[in-house]
């Protein structure tokens, strides 16, 4: 991870969530992770960029004929109800969202999507028809990595516990494998859960197989 990337999670700390699980308002447990991701393992080596790491622009999931652009997402400083000051993610509107704090495609680590499911387009109202072996597809400068699915999760929001926010907010977190997290508000008519899909990258030699 560059210098740059490096200063972005260190600028962060002046807005970390206090307590852990406050989420925002708009499907997502994006605590701010305090240190870069080690480096990553299993990039397939076509994701590779000569003029450097790109930003995601387009996903594709074929298996809910789901083609959405993908814009960049930061964050704000919020205040909860309680006087706590964290820090809340924005959230794409008739779109994916990369959270420009996890990783690109071509760094490899934890490449993070979000969108809404039930307003403003709806982009990820259908996640829940994923399933294990499904792809998604990631365009970075018209270059595809192809992901496959490895786990489709619902997880509590509104009565979670601090333990299990903490471990929701691990799933957004850096990690030392190249992966894509999409994650949205769930079920389709509320936002009392939220869903969470893992897909891994494919390689080229298993993508020649099928």
């Amino acid at each position: 991870m560059g210098r740059v990337r490096r200063r972005l999670f260190q600028s962060m700390l002046g807005v970390m969530l206090v307590g852990v699980g406050l989420l925002s308002g708009g499907c997502g447990f994006f605590q701010q992770p305090e240190n870069p991701a080690p480096p990553a393992i299993g990039l397939p080596e076509f994701a590779q960029s000569d003029t450097g790491p790109a930003i995601p622009a387009r996903l594709v999931l074929p298996t809910i004929d789901l083609d959405t652009p993908v814009v960049e997402l930061g964050w704000h400083p919020a205040r909860s109800n309680s006087g706590l000051i964290f820090s809340q993610w924005d959230v794409a509107e008739y779109a994916a969202g990369w959270h420009k704090n996890s990783s690109l495609p071509a760094e490899g680590g934890n490449v993070v999507l979000s969108a809404h499911n039930n307003i403003l387009g709806s982009i990820f109202r259908e996640l829940d028809q994923l399933k294990k072996g499904d792809q998604a597809i990631l365009y970075s400068n018209g270059r595809p990595v192809v992901y496959e699915v490895d786990r489709v999760m619902i997880v509590p929001e509104t009565n979670a516990t601090p333990e299990q926010r903490a471990q929701n907010v691990s799933w957004i977190e850096p990690t030392g494998d190249a992966r894509l997290t999409l994650v949205s508000c769930w079920p389709r008519d509320d936002n009392t859960h939220r869903i969470i899909v893992v897909a891994h990258p494919v390689s080229p030699k298993q993508l020649s197989q099928n």
